[in-house]
């Protein structure tokens, strides 16, 4: 089994601090993640010790100040579970979206593509980044979790980043080794289209 099926989302981890030297291996397992152009749209921000502790304990303030406005969020309530997961992973892995412009050039003319179709490209880069980085975990024997959670403490977060936090990954060792969950069946998710058949 490869490290695309045995990978699990996992939300306990062991007291221990991953070494720098595979930090560093899932680190640059996002940065080989293809970008439109090469842009390469990605910035990590690595925290831990006393930085997590310190980020965790804002942003669970910040959520708890959300819920207090909309008591009725239960997405927002979620993510006070997700602060506590964050507390304990011994690292966490800010990633941010570093906004760039692109001008295009066809047929002679100048055109310049959206801001908003720019976005949603680099975006999707960004979202393979994390994914290179989860299976690299995996490979060498960590636990990742991909957290969104994140996005409602975005003040606590932004003090850390020069660009927008768009998510986050938790990493450490493994705690537990959850089964396998539910996943659609191929021929209920793809088409396959061929000319002449």
């Amino acid at each position: 089994m490869g490290s695309i099926e045995s990978r699990r989302s996992i939300r306990r981890f062991k007291d221990v601090e991953p070494e720098r030297e595979s930090l560093e291996a899932v680190l640059r397992a996002g940065l080989q993640a293809p970008s439109p152009k090469n842009r390469q749209p990605w910035r990590f921000v690595v925290l831990s010790g006393e930085c997590k502790r310190e980020l965790a304990e804002a942003m669970r303030g910040e959520i708890a100040l959300l819920i207090r406005e909309k008591p009725d969020r239960e997405d927002i309530r979620a993510g006070l579970e997700t602060m506590d997961i964050i507390s304990a992973a011994p690292v966490l892995i800010l990633v941010c979206y570093e906004h760039g412009t692109v001008k295009q050039h066809d047929d002679g003319v100048d055109w310049q593509i959206s801001a908003r179709d720019v976005e949603a490209v680099e975006l999707q880069s960004i979202g393979a980044a994390v994914e290179n980085m989860l299976l690299k975990a995996e490979e060498l024997g960590m636990g990742s979790l991909w957290c969104a959670d994140i996005l409602y403490a975005y003040r606590a977060v932004s003090k850390y980043s020069k660009g927008p936090v768009v998510s986050a990954v938790c990493l450490g060792y493994k705690d537990e080794e959850p089964g396998e969950r539910p996943r659609k069946a191929l021929e209920e998710m793809c088409e396959f289209c061929s000319r002449g058949q």
